[in-house]
């Protein structure tokens, strides 16, 4: 499956490169990647009623039916899905000029991807370390919450689904609707899409980071624990429609090689999480055991914050920028 999955965000920018102007970088890739939240609302609780009423045999039930509408949604994307504008025949005439118009022209294919210079680059750097950090509290978050609502909160199997859901459904709404008020300011210029992406990562990280410590702080009260957990993870939408789609910003050319790279990196908080909860709370199911390991994910995302602050540039680079025009239309 990890294989499989793995090259799914890569191809996405790649695609999101070709298709997506610069006045909706904001709004169009985040609400396509807004899509794995709201997988997350919708699967959790459906898997907790279905593994709770036995259907399909309980808990492998799971595994059928979304196997099933994961090639459902294969058969779509091999109709509807297309490379770019020139090679779709559906578009109308007049989308196919304004997206050649306003996306910046492709890179032939013999043309080698500039691998010293985007090892040069400060801003994947910036970008990398950020995505580290933000898939760290995303990871430990994804794969620890249950347990947290379980064993300190006392959720029952089919309450802790459905409350589990709660922050991604937040996360979701939050990365669209701050998407689009980024755009906007971007397209009435009233500062640069460095400053935005700036902005966007402080508040994020100070409404993550600051609800991430409050949680360790609320003990077993279940309404308080859960709100700022919902806070804590709907800040991350700061983040998504931010710092992890600035790879378009820097080079859109090779926003496919830039995500493969950085994405890479970020999924070794996977299972380093994961790992790093287990060692703290192996027989030590306590509130002060959690305070910790959500203060840890906090200083780790302050710590990506910060250095995607001090050293990113979302100028496009110049190594990005290709000397001809357009495939002619015919």
């Amino acid at each position: 499956m990890g294989m499989a999955s793995g090259p799914v965000f890569p191809s996405a920018a790649a695609l999101w490169g070709k298709w997506i102007p610069a006045s909706e970088r904001s709004t169009v890739p985040p609400t396509s990647q807004s899509g794995s939240d709201m997988g997350i609302v919708f699967t959790t609780p459906l898997i907790s009623i279905m593994t709770q009423n036995g259907f399909l045999g309980g808990w492998p039930s799971g595994f059928y039916v979304f196997g099933i509408i994961s090639c459902i949604w294969f058969i779509c994307w091999c109709f509807f899905g297309f490379n770019s504008p020139n090679e779709h025949p559906r578009i109308l005439n007049k989308e196919r000029l304004f997206l050649n118009k306003h996306i910046p022209p492709r890179p032939p294919k013999h043309q080698a991807t500039p691998w010293k210079k985007i090892a040069c680059c400060p801003s994947v750097y910036a970008i990398a370390i950020m995505h580290i950090c933000y898939n760290f509290i995303y990871y430990t978050l994804l794969t620890s919450l249950p347990t947290y609502f379980s064993t300190i909160l006392k959720f029952d199997l089919q309450q802790n689904g459905f409350i589990f859901a709660l922050p991604y459904f937040v996360q979701s709404l939050t990365t669209i609707i701050v998407g689009r008020i980024i755009d906007r300011l971007r397209a009435r210029k009233i500062c640069s899409i460095t400053t935005l992406r700036k902005i966007q990562t402080i508040i994020g990280a100070i409404g993550t980071c600051g609800f991430l410590m409050a949680i360790g702080y609320m003990g077993c009260n279940q309404f308080r624990a859960v709100l700022c957990c919902i806070l804590a993870v709907g800040f991350l939408g700061f983040q998504t429609c931010g710092a992890l789609i600035s790879q378009l910003d820097v080079a859109s050319n090779y926003a496919g090689t830039l995500v493969g790279i950085t994405n890479s990196l970020a999924t070794i908080p996977g299972f380093v999480g994961p790992y790093v909860v287990g060692a703290i709370t192996k027989d030590n199911q306590t509130v002060k055991a959690w305070r910790l390991i959500f203060n840890i994910s906090a200083g780790i995302g302050a710590f990506g914050s910060l250095v995607y602050c001090i050293f990113f540039n979302g100028e496009e680079q110049s190594w990005n920028r290709i000397e001809h025009e357009n495939d002619t239309i015919e």
